[in-house]
């Protein structure tokens, strides 16, 4: 499984599960979604979602009025160049966050500016040492020195884990997704999910997307959102809708709506489109962003659009 957490959620009638469209708050043209999937059934296996499920159709951005980041859905490697494609002929798409196995790094990675990170491991990874294996930290620094940020989707088990990591790659950008999929009805899981967000915070080249929430109750996720921004403060927490995997328990427009509300007005620059391009910019001027050199050097100002390189 990729994006699993709401695979569990309350199924909706009827052959339409979400519009992409936000109607909310008159922010939501500035918006970056930073956590977007799209996927043709024809193309891809997607072995996580089983036969039946209602997410188990196309999606594409039709309707879609925000920029958005791309992010893996299938652990195939051709995926990436499909992403890649969309991306040429759509200029809402302003990165793609592509899986390759970082335990078997390419020789060379995509010639394309708009791959701007790569997302490890693709299935929840729940053991802590995993992320400072040999093997994976050669990958991940192989990445990094590829100019490539590095998405982690991680159970909170795991978190201490990637802590480590970000120390053992200080020049890495890690984006934790899914606010580190914290799940508040376990005691256990809470109590991994503070320690190792603690520990990561320490750590200023991480950063945390606050995605694949849909499914929470509000009081919980207030709770948890409260608890990151005390943390990580806004300049390292990013927006991501998880759509259309954030469907079966809300829709993007109320996703994008209950986060916004639930963060201080202050901070929604940040969290609603500046942090995400200071994370996810073109791989030749992409320092790591919370670095001191990089932070002393004040706001970034939005980057333009790359020069798009043809579609392999």
């Amino acid at each position: 499984m990729t994006d699993d957490p709401e695979i569990d959620a309350p199924e909706i009638d009827g052959p339409a599960i979400d519009g992409p469209e936000i109607d909310g708050p008159a922010i939501d043209g500035a918006v970056l979604d930073a956590h977007v999937h799209v996927w043709e059934l024809s193309r891809r296996a997607l072995a996580w979602l089983p036969s039946g499920h209602p997410l188990r159709r196309d999606f594409t951005l039709e309707g879609f009025t925000t920029d958005v980041v791309l992010v893996q859905a299938d652990a195939d490697p051709a995926e990436v160049w499909d992403l890649l494609a969309l991306g040429q002929q759509d200029q809402r798409v302003v990165g793609v966050v592509g899986w390759f196995d970082l335990l078997d790094v390419p020789d060379r990675w995509p010639d394309d500016q708009l791959l701007v990170g790569v997302r490890s491991p693709p299935h929840d990874q729940t053991d802590p040492e995993s992320m400072t294996a040999p093997a994976h930290l050669r990958g991940v620094r192989a990445a990094a020195e590829a100019g490539l940020a590095i998405d982690l989707l991680l159970r909170p088990s795991a978190l201490i884990g990637a802590a480590r990591l970000a120390n053992a790659v200080p020049g890495a950008r890690l984006v934790l997704d899914h606010l580190g999929n914290p799940d508040p009805s376990s005691a256990a899981a809470n109590d991994d999910w503070l320690t190792g967000m603690r520990a990561l915070a320490e750590c200023p080249n991480v950063s945390v997307k606050l995605s694949g929430t849909a499914h929470l109750a509000t009081d919980a996720l207030r709770a948890l959102v409260d608890v990151a921004l005390e943390l990580f403060g806004s300049q390292r927490l990013l927006f991501g809708s998880d759509w259309p995997v954030c469907t079966p328990a809300r829709s993007r427009a109320e996703v994008l709506r209950r986060t916004t509300a639930l963060l201080p007005p202050a901070t929604h620059n940040d969290v609603l489109r500046g942090t995400a391009q200071r994370i996810y910019r073109p791989r030749e001027t992409a320092p790591c962003p919370n670095t001191p050199d990089a932070r002393s050097s004040g706001p970034q100002a939005p980057q333009p659009a790359p020069q798009r390189s043809p579609a392999p």
